[in-house]
């Protein structure tokens, strides 16, 4: 009797069991269905005018970018109605970031193609290769498009005009067609990097809000059948008897930019290094000098209410939804910088990123009176610029986390 009721307990149980899993799964279908609802609302509905599939797209390459959600997120609610992701993730290998899963919402709502590339090799993606998968792109996708750019995974558009920002890019383009032009040039917005050191856990939205400058590089957009592109930056016109490329010059009526976020945090800058593709080694440094000039005029940047409250809500909505963090495998093996002249203060700098310690900007400056003139006659753009430009001479930083700061 006793083995009886066991048999029936333990068949109650596998049935219980089952069940629960039915349930999880009918669950999970049911967040994914939402996902992709969500996504779908959001993209422009505006059809291209030469009878192709997209009115505009983009092409981009994606490795090691733990904000991929957002960066398609961010552009889809600009108003491009595709993007073709070239995933050079070497996940095959064992190496980077699976995206896949990430991207799959993105797919079933038609906004994403994903590409799959040199996945199976340890070997980091040159320059020459990144041209050749951008100008495939172009070539085998970009042609189904009115309009197709080709912009990296930190770069995002904008275009606002009378306020609103949201699927603006079709009113651009309308604007741009009554012009003998092929393509037109967008500048960088360089984002600051707010001086942090460890990476936080949110948007790019959130953690920099603040411009540095808006730089000369620019990124092309462009008519795909009448463009050739120079990838990264350039374009001409197949026809130059009658069309042009044009730059975009300020207006008074309108913003237009590539929102570029270049340093984020330090910790994010340093991996970016070493996932660099040789021979191009920076200095830490690079973090504040990028720009044209060496300290940035820092800004708010003033988002549109309406981009603002659709992107915050919509990204909120879609994390609950579906989890928008890639898979990370083994970490890219870094460059040797056993050579160059800021090896000590790499290693220094991640060796702080390592220990959880913030830079102490307050302290630093309170016990470095130096610095902060040198800050107010505009050398440098904080205390942690002022710290790397003279660490070499031996300048002690400040250093903080949530329960002690020291300087040392």
């Amino acid at each position: 009797m006793l083995i009886f009721l066991m048999v029936i307990g333990a068949i109650l149980i596998d049935k219980r069991d089952g069940s629960s899993q039915k349930l999880s799964s009918v669950k999970l279908q049911s967040n994914f269905d939402e996902a992709v609802k969500l996504i779908s609302r959001l993209r422009s509905n505006y059809s291209s005018i030469h009878g192709l599939r997209y009115r505009s797209m983009i092409c981009t390459i994606a490795r090691n970018n733990p904000h991929i959600a957002e960066f398609l997120l961010r552009n889809v609610i600009s108003g491009f109605s595709h993007i073709v992701v070239y995933d050079n993730n070497r996940i095959l290998a064992g190496y980077d970031s699976n995206i896949s899963t990430v991207l799959e919402p993105f797919i079933a709502a038609g906004v994403v193609t994903h590409v799959p590339w040199q996945q199976n090799t340890t070997k980091l993606l040159q320059f020459k290769y990144q041209q050749t998968q951008a100008k495939e792109c172009i070539t085998k996708y970009g042609i189904h498009a009115d309009w197709v750019a080709y912009v990296d995974t930190d770069e995002f558009f904008y275009f606002e005009k009378q306020n609103v920002a949201v699927n603006t890019l079709n009113d651009l383009l309308v604007e741009l067609e009554q012009h003998p032009l092929c393509a037109v040039g967008i500048r960088w917005i360089y984002m600051y990097g707010e001086g942090r050191m460890l990476r936080p856990n949110r948007t790019l939205f959130k953690s920099y809000p603040r411009i540095c400058k808006t730089g000369l590089q620019k990124k092309v957009l462009g008519r795909a059948s009448k463009t050739v592109f120079h990838i990264p930056h350039g374009a001409t016109c197949k026809n130059t008897s009658n069309q042009i490329v044009m730059t975009w010059a300020r207006r008074n009526d309108a913003t237009i930019g590539l929102i570029h976020y270049y340093s984020r945090s330090v910790e994010e800058f340093l991996i970016k290094v070493d996932q660099g593709f040789p021979p191009y080694m920076v200095s830490p440094i690079q973090y504040y000098t990028y720009t044209e000039k060496v300290v940035c005029d820092i800004t708010e940047f003033n988002y549109s209410q309406d981009y603002r409250r659709i992107f915050i809500n919509a990204y909120k909505q879609l994390k609950m939804l579906y989890s928008l963090t890639p898979i990370d495998l083994l970490p890219s093996s870094g460059l040797n910088l056993n050579q160059t002249s800021f090896h000590a203060l790499s290693m220094h700098l991640k060796y702080r990123c390592a220990k959880k310690q913030e830079f102490d900007n307050e302290r630093y400056l309170t016990i470095n009176p130096g610095a902060k003139e040198a800050i107010r006659n505009r050398t440098y753009t904080d205390g942690l610029h002022h710290f790397m430009a003279t660490f070499s001479s031996g300048a002690k930083g400040c250093w903080k986390t949530d329960t002690y700061s020291i300087c040392e």
